[in-house]
């Protein structure tokens, strides 16, 4: 019995030495290894940029050799651009005739996040040469997964290279003159969708998104198969990144209509990898907007086995391989499925999370951890030749053996782990060699590189932050080992002062080469760079170095105050002298809370409720309307700018179209009657 109780102690003492004042944990995460062991992380710097010269090679020869080609100036939505092909496995059924956006996007972005510049390299420039997968010609006027094709297939298709495109710009941003035009197109599209899905301001009303997809040339859902409702969360950073770069209301409102959707399941909804966009839009849009999702129940989604398909994270060691980390069929008794792509994409999505919601810097990094090291067992020099099936093509063709299986069998053939995928047997190539998989391996080179400590990752949080706030250079630094280490951060362009979210302390007030930064045994640290001339200032429960704020949960304030969610008209413009309705959506409260509102026009207050029935001023010209909101002593307002005219002018409408014989031949004529109100 002592023995028992000497046990139970030394276990609580090391739980203890692992925890961290601040710090929340994820289950799933708590499962996986402080240190995982063997610890072998790739060059994945080296990878990245292999990856790229070889299958940006044109010229390359070998067995299902070059895996890409170029195409047909004019060949597709636009007559000035040349598109190009790109194979999704080595051996591809379509050989250089393939186009995928989940292939070609991926590629360039994540070469351009380890430093290659893919506008001008070798003479082309690639990054405008992706704009013909913006289908112009058919309608869609979205960003889709072939050059000409239909949405209302599988919301992942449609809504990722979105997404993707989105990432391309913020990295080139005027790369193509459409891309500013694309750019807001997209956003008006999925936000009309949502509105189609029963998404409204007035008054607010969650639309219902939990669908296999949803056509935009049709504005009807998809009911069959198995339902995606995670495409919330990557439609909400797309209209959440619109607001942020164009600053019009209806695309945040279109946000956190999604997110309160996505929100307000309460089943994992985990498909693919929309999830983890929507959990990373989740936490920023807390730490900017004053928001209040529940970071916690979503990240936990992404770890935790889903119901939908099994996905979640995979834990444990296969046969002395350790798989902690990866992403794929999660099903714990022993036919686990990983996909090294949806580790790639996870990672870059929730890397910046920690500095939105400092409270999960120790899970995420050391997640990322594992992670990236696990994901080394889908490429050739990390298994026995016969663990895995491609093994013979890519020492003949591959010498740096750069890309990727598609995935990892736990058993296959009786042999664990296995290097597979899903290719050879569908029929649609000759390996399970995967580009689709491999293009976004510069995503995980990006935010994660190895110290002077072999355990220890420095994690940028701003690398794979597209239109966040990356003003500071931002590291994330976990040492999982059970002694402190001394590490050493690199400082490119001093003098800076050092702070830590963290310990909430500025480590070094000057430092301009390097700095040698201590971390206890299970701590994490996270730093921000600021001006080495800036007294930073608290405002508010968050910290600023001058106008950019330093910290978001200074003294670790995670308080939300009521807010003005959405402050919206039944329409504007308005007639002057008439009556419109106002609806007023408070945030942060509670149901059947007795919020009080307050409604002015031009500073001159008028009667009104959560909706209100307001009389436009008599003069035509420009009015402000303001809403303010109360509870429990905390006020929150929010105005909008009304445009007030002697009278609207509604858009004709074609109630009918009637010909004059019902069928026309072939090159023949026909007379048409309109109807128009």
């Amino acid at each position: 019995m002592k023995r028992l109780i000497l046990f139970l102690l030394v276990c609580m003492l090391i739980i203890q030495a692992f925890a961290q004042q601040g710090q929340l944990s994820i289950s799933r995460i708590d499962q996986m290894p402080n240190v995982p062991s063997p610890l072998q992380i790739k060059d994945w710097d080296a990878v990245a940029r292999d990856y790229d010269n070889l299958v940006f090679d044109l010229n390359k020869t070998g067995t299902y050799l070059p895996l890409s080609a170029i195409g047909t100036q004019g060949q597709y939505n636009y007559a000035d651009n040349t598109p190009f092909f790109l194979d999704s496995y080595v051996g591809a059924d379509n050989h250089l005739n393939q186009a995928e956006a989940i292939n070609i996007f991926p590629a360039i972005v994540g070469a351009s996040l380890v430093g290659i510049d893919k506008s001008n390299q070798n003479g082309r420039n690639w990054v405008a040469m992706t704009k013909d997968f913006f289908n112009l010609k058919n309608g869609q006027n979205v960003y889709l997964n072939s050059y000409s094709t239909q949405s209302g297939n599988d919301w992942w298709y449609d809504v990722m290279p979105n997404v993707y495109f989105y990432q391309l710009k913020s990295l080139y941003p005027n790369a193509a003159p459409q891309y500013k035009d694309q750019f807001t197109s997209v956003a008006n599209q999925w936000r009309k969708a949502v509105e189609q899905l029963g998404g409204s301001t007035s008054p607010w009303t969650v639309p219902n998104m939990n669908y296999r997809a949803f056509n935009l040339a049709t504005g009807k859902p998809l009911s069959e198969s198995v339902a995606e409702p995670e495409s919330a969360g990557s439609i909400a950073w797309l209209l959440y990144n619109a607001y942020v770069e164009t600053g019009k209301r209806s695309y945040k409102d279109g946000a956190q209509l999604s997110m309160d959707f996505l929100t307000s399941l309460t089943s994992n909804p985990s498909y693919e990898l929309q999830l983890s966009y929507g959990t990373l839009t989740a936490a920023r849009m807390n730490a900017v907007e004053n928001t209040s999702y529940p970071v916690d129940k979503l990240l936990n989604w992404c770890f935790d086995r889903g119901p939908l398909r099994g996905w979640g994270s995979i834990v444990g060691n296969w046969n002395g391989f350790p798989v902690s980390g990866l992403i794929g069929e999660a099903n714990d008794n022993g036919n686990d499925y990983a996909f090294v792509m949806n580790g790639f994409q996870q990672a870059a999505a929730l890397a910046p999370l920690p500095k939105y919601d400092k409270r999960y810097a120790k899970a995420i990094a050391k997640w990322l951890l594992n992670v990236t090291n696990a994901s080394r067992l889908f490429y050739r020099d990390a298994l026995p030749a016969e663990n895995q099936d491609s093994y013979q093509w890519s020492t003949a063709n591959d010498p740096n053996g750069i890309i990727p299986h598609e995935a990892l069998r736990q058993t296959l053939q009786g042999k664990s782990p296995f290097a597979t995928g899903d290719a050879i047997k569908g029929g649609w190539a000759a390996t399970n060699l995967s580009l689709y998989s491999g293009s976004s391996v510069g995503y995980l080179a990006a935010v994660t590189q190895t110290t002077n400590i072999a355990e220890i990752l420095q994690i940028d949080l701003n690398k794979t932050d597209f239109y966040g706030q990356n003003t500071f250079p931002s590291y994330l630094y976990f040492n999982p080992t059970t002694a402190s280490q001394d590490v050493t951060v690199p400082v490119q362009s001093g003098p800076v002062a050092i702070y830590d979210a963290i310990t909430e302390s500025t480590l070094i007030a000057s430092s301009t080469n390097s700095y040698q930064l201590t971390i206890p045994a299970g701590e994490v640290r996270l730093l921000r760079f600021y001006a080495s001339d800036v007294v930073p200032q608290e405002r508010n429960g968050e910290l600023y170095a001058g106008d950019a704020i330093l910290d978001y949960h200074y003294k670790y304030d995670f308080a939300s105050d009521i807010r003005v969610k959405s402050l919206s008209v039944s329409s504007n413009p308005v007639v002057a002298g008439a009556a419109f309705t106002a609806y007023s959506e408070p945030g942060n409260v509670n149901s059947g809370d007795a919020v009080q509102y307050e409604w002015f026009i031009n500073d001159t207050q008028v009667q009104g409720q959560q909706q209100a029935t307001i009389t436009a001023p008599a003069a035509t010209g420009r009015a402000i309307l303001r809403s303010r909101i109360s509870l429990n002593g905390k006020t929150a307002e929010d105005t909008l700018n009304l445009k007030v005219v002697e009278k609207v002018v509604a858009p004709p409408v074609v109630t009918d179209i009637t010909p004059v014989v019902d069928y026309t031949p072939a090159g023949g004529n026909n007379t048409f009657t309109v109807v128009i109100t």
